[in-house]
């Protein structure tokens, strides 16, 4: 009876095991790491083995483990097919989805990731710095910007405003910040046409037409209306919790008929993202200081950075709030305020960011 007991047992206990690892396997191979879309640009040098992939997707998030990866590879037989290139993927792909785009390598391609919230001459910037295209004929800032000023983007693409809010930078606002598979025989024109193409896959016709009616928590809006305001809001916050939040703030201030007072405005102006103003700049005459004091009243002329999704849909459908006045206090969390008492009272109780 002891014997048949210690047989039951050995066999509960390994039909556990197989469960566990049954568990473990279909976690690992067939849930994505993230529910949400995050794309990382991935790149594999010419003689990577599986192993070395393997290891470079775990440190990129991509995979939670490099042993499933190999297993993986081993028992599809697809380790010997990934190839050497570029490639954009995404934190919301399982890992079989991985290894089929990983067999279809774009070596002449490059990617490049281009964050939210950026102006155009800081894309140019950063384009220059990644050092895209071939040597000795990389992008530079320059080409870049010229790309942009070019007038035939605005006859190709119907979302481009008539007038641009900035002359010198007439796309500023519509260069959507993503990651990029780019082409360098394209030239920049072929990264500002993919950021153009991908903001209109965002802002989709249903979008424009939902923003030509009020809503309960704004009113009829532009699309220049909406991509300036949003350009303020990645600008001024970086989580999407806060975002929303600090484009209803802009529209409570433009419906009692108050200045926005966004420092990031006037930065714009002054041609740089930090630091924040000094008091002599405050009072800069620029159609770009929304300040209280001296700026103007209303929406600048037009966007002051290029605003990612997140920051599009909240000021398209913005909570409805009673929020006059936020802050960043000392640890980056930021306030927000309905009257200027408890605007000063908080700011003296959790501190201000930069002081």
């Amino acid at each position: 009876m002891r014997r048949l007991v210690t047989v039951v047992v050995i066999i509960a206990l390994l039909g556990f095991g197989a469960s566990r690892a049954s568990d473990w396997w279909n976690y690992n191979v067939n849930t994505p790491i993230s529910s949400a879309s995050h794309k990382v640009p991935f790149q594999i040098d010419q003689g990577e083995t599986p192993t070395q992939v393997g290891t470079d997707l775990l440190a990129n998030r991509l995979i939670r483990s490099s042993l499933a990866f190999e297993i993986y590879t081993r028992l599809t037989n697809t380790g010997p097919k990934i190839e050497a290139g570029a490639f954009v993927l995404d934190q919301n792909m399982t890992m079989s989805e991985i290894l089929t785009a990983l067999q279809h390598g774009t070596g002449s391609q490059q990617a490049v990731t281009i964050p939210e919230g950026l102006p155009v001459r800081e894309e140019a910037n950063l384009v220059e710095q990644k050092k895209l295209g071939t040597a000795p004929n990389y992008f530079t800032a320059a080409s870049f910007l010229k790309a942009a000023q070019d007038p035939s983007w605005r006859s190709t693409y119907s979302f481009l405003p008539a007038q641009a809010g900035n002359p010198s930078a007439p796309l500023e606002g519509y260069l959507f910040p993503d990651t990029y598979l780019i082409d360098p025989a394209a030239g920049e024109q072929g990264l500002i046409k993919q950021q153009l193409d991908q903001f209109a896959a965002v802002f989709t016709p249903d979008l424009v037409a939902q923003i030509a009616q009020p809503s309960a928590n704004r009113p009829a809006e532009t699309v220049q209306a909406i991509v300036t305001l949003a350009s303020m809001v990645d600008r001024e916050v970086n989580l999407d919790s806060d975002r929303g939040l600090v484009c209803s703030v802009y529209y409570n201030r433009l419906r009692i008929g108050q200045h926005l007072g966004v420092d990031a405005t006037l930065l714009y102006a002054l041609g740089r993202l930090t630091p924040q103003p000094t008091a002599q700049e405050l009072s800069l005459a620029s159609p770009y200081n929304t300040g209280e004091k001296y700026g103007v009243a209303g929406l600048p002329p037009g966007p002051i950075s290029n605003p990612g999704k997140a920051a599009l849909l909240a000021c398209i459908n913005p909570p409805k709030t009673n929020y006059i006045y936020y802050f960043a206090d000392r640890q980056g969390v930021t306030h927000f305020e309905a009257t200027f008492q408890a605007f000063i009272s908080d700011q003296q109780k959790y501190g201000v960011s930069g002081s």
